[in-house]
Parts: C-alpha cells; sequence; structure tokens
C-alpha cells in the first residue's frame, strides 16, 4: 500500500466510540511548529474532547503498534485512560518506505493515526499535543483535522557543550523534551573537553576525579569578560547518563556523545598525564581556565591507543542507541607532536611526513575501533584533511559551507551545522536590545530569521551528493553561557526555526506566518519556565540573569 494514498482512507478508519465526551465548536487553528506538509483544519466544526483524556481499550494498548503510541502519546503530554471498553484512538501500520512519514484524523469520534513504523508515532503525539486547544466552552480540544507529514530531513539535530558549563540532569530532560516538541531527534552531547571531562568511565575514574574540575574560569577571547575564581565542577554517573538517554528514546531522540581526539584534551592529560606528550619542555597539563585552542593533543603511543581502545568500548556500552559516536577531531595543533623526539619517531615508523599525519592516524584507529562496535564516527570536517578518511565516516560541516563539498565529493554522508547559521551561541542582535553576552564574532544578527532563511538544498550537486546530506544541526556552544537562563535565552526561538528547516523546503516555508505561529507557543513555553527570547529581544523571564555574567553566588 503507497503511504501517501492513506489521507483519504482515514474516515472509514476511525472507530465510533459511545466515551468521547461531546465537543464544542473549536475556532482556533493550531500554531504547530514544524508546520506539516500537508494539513487540513476545519474551524467553526465539532473537534475532539480532551476532558476526559484519551481512551485507549485494553486490545489496542496491549498491541505493539498500540503499546508504542500509547508510550508516545504519554510523553507528550497527553492524558491517556487505558483498559476502557472502546477505544477513541484507532492505528494502523502502513508499508510506506519513509519511516517518519505519519498521517492523523481528527473528528468528535476519536482520533485515528497511520504510519510507517512506530518511530513516527512520536512525532504524530507532539502534532496533537501542539493541537490541544480550547473549544468555545473553554474546555480541551482538538481541532476537526487531518494532516499527512514527514519531514525533510532524517536527521535534525542539537549539540549541547556541557563542558565549559555544565548542566544538570533536570536541565538536560527540559531540553530533550523541548527538542521532541519540535521533531528534532538527534542531541549531539559535547561531553568531553580542555575546560571539564563530563562522563564517568568505571575503568579510568580519574576523568571524573580530576578532569571534572577546575578552579575558575578566565575569559581571554572576547572584550567582555566572565571572570571568577568560583571552582566548577560536574559530571554526569553512569546511572544518570543511562537515565538521560531512556528518558530521550521514549520521546523519540537519539543521543550522539562526542568524546575528543586528539585535541581539546587538557582535562583528560590533568587525570592521565602519561597519555601526553611528556617528553617535551614545560610539560604540566591542567584542566583548562580559560577557551580558545590549547597546545594540549593526545601523544601517539601504545598507551594511548590501548586506553581509547577501552574509551569506545564504554562509551559504546553506555550509548547502546547511538549509531554514531563523534569523536571531534577539530582544533588540534601540532606544536606539542613538533616537539616530542616520541611523536617524531612514531612518524618515521610509519612513514608520516607531516604531523598532520599523526591525526590522520588517530581518526583511522578511532574509525576502526567503532567499526568492531557496528558503530559510524562522526567528526568535525577537518577529519577529511591531512589525506581523507574512509568514506563511511560522517563528516559534521562547520566552517561554512564549502566543506560540505569537498566531503560529498569524496563520498561522504554530511551533517550541516555551518557557522553562522547553526551557531546559536551568537547573538541575535545588538545590545542593549539583546541583552545576551557579545560573541566572539562581529555578527550580530544571528537570530531566529536568519537562521530559519538557511536551505539546506545545496547548489551545484547531483542527486545522490544532495541525499548523502542528512540534516542539519544546531550548535550552542557555552563558553559564555555560565546561567541556565542564558543558555534558554540563546536557545528559544533558534530551536523552533532550526525544526522548520529541518522539515520543510525553503519554498514551502514563510517567515510571516512563522512567527505567528511562534507567538502560539508561548502559553506552553511559559509552562516550562523557559527564558525565551521576544521579538525585540526582550528575555521572557530573567532579565537580570541576560546581564549577569557569572551564576549567583560567584
Amino acid at each position: 500500500m503507497n503511504a501517501r494514498a492513506i489521507l483519504p482512507m482515514l474516515s472509514l478508519l476511525g472507530a465510533t466510540c459511545t466515551l468521547a465526551a461531546p465537543s464544542a465548536p473549536v475556532d482556533q487553528v493550531p500554531a504547530l511548529i514544524p508546520h506539516p506538509v500537508r494539513a487540513n483544519v476545519t474551524t467553526g466544526a465539532p473537534g475532539f474532547s480532551l476532558e476526559n483524556g484519551i481512551n485507549v481499550d485494553a486490545q489496542t494498548s496491549s498491541s505493539p503498534l498500540g503499546s508504542a503510541a500509547v508510550r508516545a502519546l504519554q510523553a507528550a503530554g497527553i492524558t491517556i485512560r487505558t483498559g476502557a471498553p472502546q477505544s477513541d484512538l484507532t492505528l494502523r501500520q502502513a508499508r510506506g518506505i519513509d519511516p517518519e512519514w505519519y498521517a492523523l484524523s481528527v473528528a468528535p469520534e476519536g482520533i485515528s493515526i497511520t504510519v510507517n513504523d512506530p518511530k513516527a508515532l512520536h512525532l504524530a503525539a507532539q502534532t496533537l499535543a501542539q493541537a490541544a486547544t480550547k473549544a468555545r466552552d473553554g474546555k480541551a480540544a482538538l481541532p476537526a483535522m487531518d494532516i499527512e507529514d514527514q519531514p525533510l530531513m532524517a536527521y535534525r539535530g542539537l549539540m549541547v557543550d556541557v563542558c565549559r558549563h555544565f548542566r544538570t540532569k533536570d536541565e538536560m530532560k527540559q531540553i530533550i523534551r523541548l527538542m521532541a516538541r519540535y521533531k528534532l531527534n538527534h542531541l549531539h552531547w559535547h561531553l568531553t573537553d580542555d575546560q571539564g571531562w563530563r562522563v564517568e568511565i568505571k575503568q579510568y575514574p580519574k576523568l571524573t576525579e580530576i578532569g571534572s574540575h577546575r578552579p575558575g574560569t578566565w575569559d581571554t577571547v572576547t572584550r567582555d569578560h566572565i571572570n571568577t575564581d568560583k571552582p566548577e565542577s560536574g559530571f554526569y554517573t553512569r546511572e544518570d547518563i543511562l537515565d538521560i538517554t531512556a528518558y530521550a528514546r521514549e520521546r523519540g531522540i537519539t543521543i550522539i556523545p562526542e568524546i575528543e581526539v586528539p585535541g581539546h584534551s587538557c582535562a583528560l592529560l590533568a587525570a592521565y598525564p602519561e597519555l601526553g606528550n611528556s617528553d617535551i619542555p614545560g610539560y604540566n597539563p591542567q584542566v583548562a581556565c580559560t577557551f580558545g585552542v590549547h597546545d594540549y593533543v593526545l601523544a601517539p603511543k601504545p598507551e594511548t591507543f590501548r586506553f581509547l581502545s577501552n574509551l569506545i568500548t564504554e562509551i559504546c556500552d553506555l550509548f547502546p542507541d547511538a549509531p554514531y559516536i563523534h569523536i571531534g577531531g577539530d582544533e588540534a595543533p601540532r606544536t606539542q607532536w613538533q616537539q616530542s623526539p616520541q611523536a617524531q619517531a612514531f612518524m618515521k615508523q610509519h612513514n608520516l611526513t607531516t604531523e598532520a599525519g599523526i591525526q590522520h592516524y588517530f581518526t583511522h584507529f578511532c574509525l576502526g575501533e567503532l567499526a568492531k562496535h557496528q558503530r559510524r564516527l562522526i567528526g568535525w570536517d577537518e577529519i577529511q584533511e591531512d589525506g581523507g578518511i574512509d568514506p563511511s565516516a560522517i563528516v559534521m560541516v562547520w566552517r561554512g559551507i564549502q566543506p560540505a563539498y569537498s566531503a560529498l565529493k569524496a563520498g561522504h554522508s554530511v551533517i550541516l551545522t555551518p557557522l553562522p547559521w547553526f551557531y546559536f551561541d551568537y547573538g541575535q542582535g545588538k545590545y542593549p536590545k539583546d541583552p545576551g553576552y557579545k560573541p566572539i564574532t562581529e555578527h550580530w544578527d544571528c537570530d531566529w530569521r536568519f537562521v530559519y532563511d538557511f536551505d539546506p538544498s545545496l547548489a551545484d550537486l547531483t542527486p545522490e551528493q544532495q541525499a548523502r546530506i542528512l540534516g542539519v544541526q544546531g550548535n550552542l556552544w557555552s563558553e559564555y553561557l555560565p546561567t541556565y537562563s542564558k543558555f534558554q535565552y540563546m536557545l528559544v526561538p533558534r530551536l523552533c526555526a532550526l525544526a522548520e528547516v529541518a522539515w520543510l523546503p525553503k519554498a514551502q516555508r514563510n517567515a510571516e506566518d512563522f512567527k505567528q505561529r511562534l507567538h502560539g507557543q508561548y502559553d506552553y513555553l511559559d509552562s516550562e519556565h523557559i527564558n525565551f527570547r521576544e521579538d525585540d529581544g526582550t528575555p521572557r523571564r530573567d532579565r537580570e540573569a541576560m546581564t549577569r555574567d557569572t551564576p549567583p553566588g560567584s
């Protein structure tokens, strides 16, 4: 059966149910983000009452598809009453190709959902959650509507940096809820960097005993200073990781961990200095208290590669759902390798003509180790340099658009996360209208409109090359986001704009319509206590946090 032929049949699939409370007419068109590919909403007509939740009978809830639907609807915040004599919910599984295609129909008698794959139930559930409104009688209801929908991009991601400033488990769960609501499906979790190691590794306890703590934070990069002698620490235990990954799984989100190799390794080497270039003058690795690029990189010696093999095994065990593991690979200076007699001897032994070959060796080693665990490697776009890497590696493009072309021509799959469009730590407007921190660059207008204008369909590509663009991702680096309130302000509403870029072709997007729908999300964002950025740059909840450089008590 062709999935696209399902929609006209949905009215035949709905079960008539006497349990559903009658709904008064619904006059409001739901402010859905991202906008569905096809939607027909009937205003002024009775919809489906949510006064008593959605009833699901025992037969439906005990079936594989039904139990998955119940979990998805509950995770989206919809009240479900299982064990009812009759069901308000009718489910069908089609035989289409796209696993994220879904169709739903809402009528006074009930709700019908059709999917190709159970994973699409998360998307249908979020559409229903966003569509919930009030009927004329003031009671919660869904409007009468027919929707057929599927995303443009398979990978719809957000990168969260918890190394420079730590985010608690509850904060991570709220980020996951936000992602799920707007149908993002991959959380790229930046867990290690110079300023902190944030994931417990049982075989190497010093990584968190030493590497998760720094004595202060001193900014040496921008004109604006976030300087404090207050120590910062924090890491996630194995139990925390398993809890957060399960929470994400329940909402249709896959977590992709990032472990930096071979650069951004100050925190790692502070814990295990023997893994670095310890034969160079002045060698003294410490957890970094300043930002920017640091010279400390892993040394190419047997104990380092044994460490990486063991680390990769434990990371794969911690993140069983992750088809990819991100190894960083960016901003790895060659200075210490140039100074190290051991590194120079390694180059001769392996016939490497430049120090860049050492980084290539590290990348190739990690690729082979990940393959043992049936995982693919993702790295920042530097990994394709220095002689290239196996096409199975996925290239995450961040230094503008141009690296995407070289990666695609070399046969790689690509995830687009280019600056400045998707760097959500960049400012959104000139101060004082934007009380966010002044960014490293002078690019002041990276607001949601700038994000919304991005087109992931790149020019001058063959259809096969375009098909290897897996998706898009927003990055929220945290150097200058010491408070969670400021983190929220930089994230929302750009997260919403990213979601629609990943969902709809540019020709189907409309910025003014999006703006109106964005305003329709305010009640939800307020219910989550999100300090989002309003149209004029005003913080919704916490103006003081926008001008405060460091957390209270620093």
